[in-house]
């Protein structure tokens, strides 16, 4: 099988159609492949999204700024995956954020008539799509929360019972990125996030060892 074909096969996505199904998308003219060097833009902010982004290679991320040039990041996506799915049939398909390539990337660009082709065809394509869309909106919803919270050390709370969920309620909880990025995700700066752990960890809460974080007390974590 065509190695970017199967990695879209896993894409829940697409699970519903056949690999010659796959293959038809990856041929067809209507559709593009195109390669992205590391910290490449891949789409800006305000930038129409047209087309249904598949990453089938590499690693992305997606970030905000403010008038003041703050950075937040959004989220980081891991290939194969679909970039921004939730914006290709809105009626106002503007990029609310700038998606950024964090490694070598290759992005497949299907056209919205051939997403709406096999809708059409295949009811359970047009199930998965659906099933996307509304994952995605509750990513959104929960970063909203997560952004609404004043304090660091309540986003760092939640964002540790999350990777508690996550990874299958251990008591040991593997940090999936470094501080500095973790500041970028709260939107704080890194000398801020470092003392919250600390002091987290100076309550007999926490231990952090590298990147990982053993929960001493987990009745504590919650506000």
């Amino acid at each position: 099988m065509h190695p970017i074909a199967e990695n879209i096969s896993k894409i829940d996505l697409f699970k519903p159609l056949s690999f010659n199904s796959i293959e038809n998308i990856i041929k067809s003219g209507d559709n593009i492949i195109k390669n992205f060097e590391k910290k490449e833009p891949i789409l800006f902010r305000t930038e129409p999204v047209d087309d249904l982004m598949v990453l089938i290679f590499g690693e992305v991320v997606t970030e905000m700024s403010d008038f003041n040039g703050k950075v937040m990041q959004v989220e980081r996506i891991k290939s194969p995956s679909l970039l921004a799915p939730g914006f290709v049939f809105a009626s106002k398909n503007i990029s609310p954020v700038d998606i950024i390539s964090d490694e070598k990337t290759t992005i497949l660009y299907i056209s919205k008539s051939q997403i709406l082709k096999y809708c059409n065809e295949n009811q359970d394509f047009l199930k998965s799509l659906l099933e996307v869309i509304s994952k995605k909106v509750i990513f959104l919803s929960q970063k909203l929360y997560f952004n609404s919270m004043k304090s660091i050390k309540e986003k760092i709370i939640f964002y540790l019972m999350q990777l508690y969920n996550q990874q299958g309620k251990t008591y040991e909880i593997i940090l999936p990125v470094s501080i500095e990025e973790m500041s970028h995700i709260f939107g704080v700066a890194r000398p801020s996030l470092s003392r919250e752990f600390l002091k987290l960890e100076e309550c007999g809460i926490i231990k952090k060892e590298g990147n990982k974080i053993l929960l001493l007390n987990k009745n504590e974590l919650y506000f």
